[in-house]
């Protein structure tokens, strides 16, 4: 062949997620797009010999000045080990797992509830108040109870205004002799708090305001993500994004998992939308209420180093796996309960390159 018959072919491919072998060097090819930031909830379970720490953030939206969550946990937490983080955690492992196209040419389980105030004085017997304490600009409390209906009680009684009808989630955990641990913080900045603890952010597609991620840390046989309470406060489809950091990658016990397939070519546009379409038909196949694996992977030392005090990572190596599930109400009945999978390969859904030809030649 010639040299004026030569063409350059140009390959376009989308890599599904970045390879955390290419941190080392420092250098990322340009994004054309992400997915999945602005997920409805999104949590960091991080597991080590029987110690989880689980790191929530939630945004609130509505007319309320103040805002109130309740976290169900299995065990009374210790003092101190309640603590907020810096958002950066959330968005560091953001950019090490979300989805992305490349182009190379030569990368509420918390339940958000409306705050109306602190009112004392009602008696709620089977109740039990643990500690109280302040982190940050948040008031905390802990508590327990043996009769759902005193629990509910106590939390309208006490500013968390729960919802109607919703008696059976508390149930579900009083059943289970699990503690509660409820979170206020005021949005006004009248005195209780400084205003919103969070600086902006893309949860609820960036329309509300966004928290500081608050920190709970307990010991457990098992990891477990409290989704069941988030069925109160869930009136449509919400998109849940979970990270799970453990000595190993990680599945669901009790969620049917399964993992995105890209069965198209991304050609180029809006890559967002071609991954959504393309998560959407993935969970279509896996059947309504299932987690999807997105990634899979060594968590680099590097990333570790930046957040290590704020995940509390002890030394060594861990794996990082991301889940992202749409559930309604209907479908968040369990909470999700975590297992070592059967391989701690690697996963990153990788759609087929397409080529495509210069529109130059060597002459």
């Amino acid at each position: 062949m010639s040299r004026a018959g030569r063409r350059v072919f140009l390959v376009v491919c989308s890599l599904g997620l970045v390879r955390s072998g290419w941190a080392d060097g420092g250098m990322f090819p340009a994004q054309f797009a992400g997915s999945g930031e602005s997920a409805d909830q999104r949590a960091i379970v991080v597991f080590d010999e029987g110690h989880e720490t689980l790191i929530l953030q939630t945004a609130y939206e509505g007319e309320s000045t103040d805002f109130a969550w309740v976290i169900p946990i299995p065990v009374l937490p210790r003092a101190g080990a309640i603590s907020t983080v810096a958002p950066a955690v959330f968005d560091h492992l953001y950019e090490l797992t979300e989805p992305r196209a490349y182009e190379y040419a030569g990368y509420s389980p918390q339940c958000m509830l409306g705050c109306s105030g602190d009112r004392q004085g009602q008696e709620f017997r089977s109740v039990r108040v643990w500690r109280t304490m302040r982190v940050d600009d948040y008031q905390v409390v802990a508590l327990s109870a043996q009769e759902s209906s005193d629990l509910e009680g106590w939390l309208n009684a006490n500013g968390y205004a729960f919802p109607v009808g919703h008696q059976q989630e508390l149930q579900y955990y009083v059943d289970k002799s699990w503690f509660f641990v409820g979170a206020k913080v005021s949005l006004a900045g009248d005195g209780t708090g400084t205003g919103p603890p969070g600086d902006g952010g893309n949860l609820g597609d960036g329309e509300a305001e966004e928290m500081k991620p608050l920190r709970l840390s307990f010991n457990t046989p098992e990891p477990v993500y409290p989704m069941r309470i988030s069925a109160v406060s869930s009136n449509s489809e919400v998109e849940v994004l979970l990270y799970i950091i453990a000595r190993h990658r990680m599945t669901s016990a009790n969620y049917k998992t399964d993992q995105v397939e890209l069965t198209s070519d991304f050609t180029g546009g809006d890559f967002t939308e071609f991954y959504e379409q393309q998560f959407r038909a993935s969970l279509a196949r896996a059947g309504a209420g299932s987690l999807l694996l997105e990634y899979a992977g060594q968590l680099p030392r590097w990333y570790a180093e930046m957040d290590r005090e704020d995940l509390g990572l002890g030394e060594g190596d861990f794996y990082v796996t991301r889940l992202r599930t749409y559930l309604t109400q209907d479908q968040m009945q369990q909470d999700v309960v975590l297992k070592q999978a059967a391989t701690d390969g690697g996963f990153g859904p990788l759609p087929r390159c397409a080529w495509r030809a210069s529109a130059w030649s060597w002459g």
